[in-house]
């Protein structure tokens, strides 16, 4: 199962299992991660579990802000909607996550190389 690792100075502190298909990232006490820092906006961001469009069975994970007033960035960039890969840095507010996959998200073990044209 994938999960967000909540660091502090680079060590993870708590995990935060992805189950659902949705798992809503803010301030408000209904967050399924709730982050408690003005710099969070109420509902600032959405993980969300989608189907893989070139691989049946295995699904993408998918962070996307919700208009936030601070943003939400990715390894250093700022983003609207990104899907994730093993060992992303996300930083919300002051508070930083590394995303790590489950065995079936991470194609580490196995390479699968779509053409670019018809052969």
């Amino acid at each position: 199962m994938a999960r967000l690792s909540q660091l502090h100075e680079g060590v993870g502190i708590r995990s935060y299992p992805l189950e659902r298909d949705e798992t809503t990232i803010g301030r408000h006490r209904d967050s399924d991660i709730r982050l408690d820092d003005q710099a969070v906006s109420t509902h600032h961001a959405v993980l969300r579990l989608e189907a893989n469009p070139y691989l049946e069975g295995y699904r993408n994970v998918v962070l996307e802000d919700l208009s936030s007033t601070n943003g939400t960035v990715v390894n250093g960039v700022s983003i609207s909607r990104q899907v994730l890969h093993q060992g992303d840095l996300i930083r919300i507010g002051h508070y930083e996550f590394s995303f790590e996959a489950d065995d079936g998200h991470g194609l580490d073990r196995t390479t699968i190389l779509l053409p670019d044209r018809e052969i």
